[in-house]
């Protein structure tokens, strides 16, 4: 059983001010304070995307891009002229076969193990992000994202999988599903490739992950797929009240809010607020 509250207390003693923002917005639909507002904008570079390791002044990247637009889509933000901006800059580095790469000159940072450069698997992983995010917004109508639909498409082999990591796969999934009717069998056999691998060897930040785009894209709750997720969230929750992070602790905060927007979203639990103490969704400054 979920500890809604112990999760609510982990995330305002662990988190920071934009984290706390994205669960009041989550849980109680409040809007972001103008603090917040300008924490993102200030990050935000002159050509739209959003500076490696979100560090003011270092390269817009695609994948720190996306990551900013998930932000804003828990705030509520999607129609603001800064995820306007980001999308224009997805626009504007998406390539002739309708992917997306980092830009090389990136090389000089420390990178994360999942972008490696000129490497098709984070090619496809960041294709995949960059369409689903152009269909959460509302611009399936774009080329950009038909562009990039029909790439993840030929890179679907047999079984289902999208070539790479596994999450390109999960978010994929989600994109075919959003992109309309004909494209359901695609995105039944990445949720069929997606589902042989049992949830037990999942991480918490995974199925949490795969939970939020695939119930964005309108998977029902009762798909087995769903109904097995939602099962291991509910008896994976930390004494703390936090979920695991497949990148470690530092992570944690933002997994446990993935994880509260998957199950308000389908449940089991309904998010209100606790007796005592009182206002504990209050956004803090820092």
């Amino acid at each position: 059983m979920v500890d809604f509250h112990k999760a609510i207390d982990y995330v305002n003693e662990k988190g920071s001010s934009l984290e706390k923002a994205r669960l009041d917005c989550i849980l109680n639909t409040t809007a972001p304070s103008s603090e917040v507002r300008q924490e993102i904008s200030e990050l935000q570079n002159l050509d739209g995307g959003f500076p490696f390791a979100m560090v003011a002044g270092n390269l817009s990247t695609v994948n720190e891009t996306t990551v900013a637009l998930w932000w804003m889509e828990e705030l509520d933000l999607l129609s603001w002229v800064i995820a306007q901006q980001a999308y224009g800059y997805l626009l504007s580095t998406q390539q002739s076969d309708g992917g997306w790469d980092e830009d090389v000159r990136i090389a000089q940072y420390d990178l994360p193990p999942w972008i490696l450069l000129g490497d098709p698997k984070t090619k496809l992983y960041l294709s995949a992000y960059a369409a689903y995010w152009f269909a959460v917004g509302g611009y399936k109508h774009l080329p950009a994202f038909r562009k990039a639909l029909h790439l993840l498409i030929r890179n679907q082999d047999q079984s289902g999988r999208i070539y790479g990591y596994t999450h390109t796969t999960w978010i994929a999934a989600a994109v075919f599903l959003m992109a309309g009717e004909r494209y359901s069998p695609v995105a039944r056999l990445a949720i069929q490739a997606l589902s042989l691998r049992p949830l037990a060897d999942w991480d918490d930040s995974q199925i949490a992950w795969a939970l939020d785009c695939l119930g964005k894209a309108g998977l029902p709750r009762d798909h087995p797929f769903m109904e097995g997720g939602l099962a291991e969230m509910t008896h994976r929750q930390k004494d703390d009240g936090s979920w695991a992070a497949e990148e470690g602790e530092d992570s944690a905060v933002s997994t446990t809010i993935q994880v509260m927007k998957v199950l308000k979203r389908y449940g089991p639990i309904t998010p209100e607020k606790p007796d005592a103490p009182a206002e504990p969704h209050k956004i803090e400054n820092d």
